[in-house]
């Protein structure tokens, strides 16, 4: 081996008795000795290596080998390194054997701490762990204690304590006594219920004492398919913050309770929940409010929450006070707020990597993140780690975390970010136990990553095709819209792209999705320019009046296309970010909801309501599966020139379907252009001004149809394509 001159890059426990190491380069077989190799302890004692074999071996080389100690070694009391001869020497991590479900994962044992009037059920996942110690306190960041206790070791890894008494109220925290004689500091519980910002401790807390009045966490969204739905994504603090959003409890979880809300002195400009329910959306999603870095002071630095620290509380920043169980009280209510007005609560979440202040790291080293084949942390996220889903006790967290907030707080879908690196068997799993609870949830994310992985198959739109779970379609989204930040126009204003606009109308059937359920329908989130900022990019010499126009066309493509339509805050009366494309640390002036561009901009809300409301009154627009969009939806060439096309809805034989027959003209030109219609009386449901459930005028012969605008006529025909 010596003439190699290879590197030792890795070493990782598979057994007790048996350590994987992987070299640079491969190594001829004839070359490789027992006696090259030494199992070192954190004090210098040599184990010694009865046995090397090589592993994935080919044309008589292999650069990984398994290496037999001569007696098991026991990482809870050491730290181990490997030498190499002439190739170094590295740390031995335990991951392989850790992930080993029958050794190493209890799926019935409750994490956390369960605590009760009676006593509190303390458990912890420490495998590595030589002991495990609980402190407790009177106050969050309290260096005196009032209490500690050892757990014990409940077998697979979890370590148990059970204290009688009532301890609600209290503060606590774990002193974790490493491998090799080191011991942690303060550590929280990566299950706290309760999160005290940043502070090294949590509250324990009596979950059935923080229900609102009538707070039933089981109700149901009434919807038969996700195409039923209507989403708005917004960020509890933006949608209140604002002086003249009318709301008291500005910014907070609370100010999403409040009714009766306008813009101040103009009662007709609703604000906060009347806003959404006078709007029509069925859903919310909630940009992050699992707990996160951040100060959770008012006047802390603003932060969109992406940098998630304990994934089973509510963020403080949204609560009236940091410290206590209000949180928990208060997102209890502004959900019920919301099932109240029937509106149902998706939730943003973050599980694909955590903050450096998460403590998964601290308890079990190496084992909730993920790392390249040179035990280096995979960095798909963009944000320094990946959690690691394919190991069992990480995948039960995160599944158990999920349920938890649909059994506690009545969650009724989440959006999954970059849920590319959630392994498929993950979202799967994920799939089936929140269906066992919720029925109906809805569960989509982002198809993509955030930069390479090491995970070997990624969750993105051909592992989710036609299985329950949607995905974002941002091709759809830059055909309408063009480039998200810079670059060139799309449909909306020049007329381009117009394949990626009619691939996106068909719910992309044809394209990557089997049914319009599996596409999210956007042209704006929260990430990049909005379309307004986007079309003072594409579009900077056009008078408003026009670009209004555009913004309302980007809506009445997304609103009658198939699929799941998901708008973001302040789209629907042209919120602006002036020009921010990257606003997650920006300031409330920056990212606040500007409730006056609701009057100013009346007539593109109004467009918007109308939409939603001709939306839900017609099954043609939300067709269940590809079959009905290949047999009910057709282009018609006859009425498509230059950069207009159109397209026919059948709704003959559609259940609960009042029209015979629709026609969607849409024109991306920059002049108004005249349609040939087919023979028959037709009524105009929707133009370049309005939009109605009613009928607006009648139509025969041909209509002439605005630049950047859409029409949508309804009747009988003869001899319609």
């Amino acid at each position: 081996m010596a003439k190699m001159k290879s590197k030792l890059v890795h070493a990782d426990l598979s057994t007790e008795e048996e350590v994987t190491v992987r070299l640079a380069e491969r190594c001829p077989l004839d070359e490789v000795r027992a006696a090259d190799f030494a199992v070192i302890t954190e004090d210098g004692l040599e184990i010694g290596v009865a046995a090397v074999r090589a592993k994935f071996a080919r044309d008589g080389q292999a650069k990984t080998y398994g290496l037999r100690t001569a007696r098991p070694l026991d990482f809870t009391r050491h730290t181990y390194r490997v030498r190499v001869r002439e190739c170094g020497e590295v740390g031995v991590k335990v991951n392989r054997l850790l992930a080993d479900p029958a050794k190493f994962c209890d799926r019935k044992a409750v994490m956390g701490a369960a605590c009760t009037p009676q006593g509190t059920t303390f458990r912890l996942f420490a495998p590595t762990a030589r002991s495990v110690r609980l402190v407790i306190a009177d106050t969050p960041d309290d260096p005196d204690s009032i209490a500690t206790h050892d757990l014990n070791r409940a077998g697979k890894g979890i370590w148990h304590l059970y204290l009688q008494g009532d301890w609600r109220g209290k503060f606590y925290s774990y002193r974790v006594s490493t491998p090799g004689g080191g011991t942690s500091g303060m550590v929280t519980d990566p299950s706290a219920l309760c999160a005290c910002g940043l502070r090294p401790r949590t509250m324990l807390v009596h979950l059935e004492n923080t229900d609102p009045p009538g707070f039933d966490p089981a109700w149901q969204p009434q919807i038969e398919s996700y195409v039923d739905a209507v989403v708005y994504e917004m960020n509890i603090r933006d949608f209140t913050i604002a002086a003249n959003s009318g709301v008291k409890h500005r910014g907070l979880f609370l100010g999403l309770t409040e009714s009766g809300t306008h813009l101040p002195k103009d009662p007709a400009i609703r604000t906060g929940i009347d806003h959404l329910v006078e709007l029509g959306i069925t859903h919310v999603q909630l940009m992050p409010v699992q707990d996160f870095e951040n100060e959770e002071t008012p006047d802390g630095p603003y932060n969109w929450g992406y940098m998630p620290v304990h994934f089973n509380s509510p963020d403080g920043w949204f609560a009236t006070a940091p410290i206590g169980d209000s949180r928990i009280r208060e997102f209890k209510q502004a959900v019920q707020a919301f099932h109240d007005r029937g509106i149902a609560v998706c939730m943003d979440v973050v599980y694909n990597h955590t903050s450096p202040c998460a403590s998964f790291n601290k308890i079990v080293p190496g084992y909730y993140y993920r790392t390249t084949a040179d035990g280096q942390l995979s960095n798909g996220s963009g944000c320094g780690n990946e959690f690691n889903s394919e190991n069992p006790m990480a995948r039960k967290f995160m599944i158990e975390s999920l349920c938890y907030w649909v059994t506690q707080y009545g969650i009724d879908g989440f959006r999954f970010d970059l849920m590319a690196l959630h392994a498929p068997r993950t979202m799967f799993d994920i799939r089936e136990s929140l269906r066992r609870i919720k029925p109906n949830i809805m569960l989509y994310g982002e198809p993509w990553t955030g930069g390479a992985t090491a995970l070997r198959r990624i969750t993105d739109r051909a592992q989710v095709r036609g299985k329950g779970i949607a995905a974002f379609n941002d091709g759809f989204r830059d055909a309408i819209k063009g480039g998200r930040d810079g670059g060139g126009p799309g449909f909306i204003q020049t007329g381009d792209r117009i394949d990626g606009v009619k691939d996106g109308v068909t719910g992309s059937i044809g394209n990557w999705t089997e049914h319009p359920s599996d596409a999210i329908q956007y042209c704006e989130a929260h990430d990049n320019l909005t379309t307004w900022d986007k079309l003072v990019q594409s579009a900077p010499h056009l008078p408003d009046d026009i670009r209004k126009r555009m913004q309302c066309f980007a809506g009445f493509i997304m609103l009658t296309a198939q699929g799941v339509p998901l708008i973001h805050s302040g789209q629907e009366f042209c919120r602006t970010k002036h020009g921010n494309n990257n606003s997650y640390n920006a300031p409330d002036e920056i990212n606040r909801i500007d409730w006056s561009l609701k009057r100013a901009n009346f007539e593109v809300f109004e467009y918007y309501r109308s939409l939603i409301a001709l939306r839900k009154a017609h099954p043609v627009f939300r067709l269940r599966n590809g079959d009905a969009v290949r047999k009910y939806l057709a282009f018609v060439d006859e009425l498509s020139h230059g950069k207009c096309f159109a397209y026919t809805l059948d709704g003959s034989s559609l259940p609960r379907e009042s029209w015979s027959q629709a026609i969607v003209l849409l024109n991306g030109d920059s002049v108004d252009q005249t349609f040939s219609l087919p023979k028959g009386q037709w009524q105009v449901h929707a133009d370049h001004q309005r939009v109605s459930v009613e009928p607006m005028r009648k139509a025969k012969g041909s209509v002439t149809l605005k630049s950047h605008s859409g029409m949508v006529l309804a009747g009988k025909s003869v001899g319609l394509v």
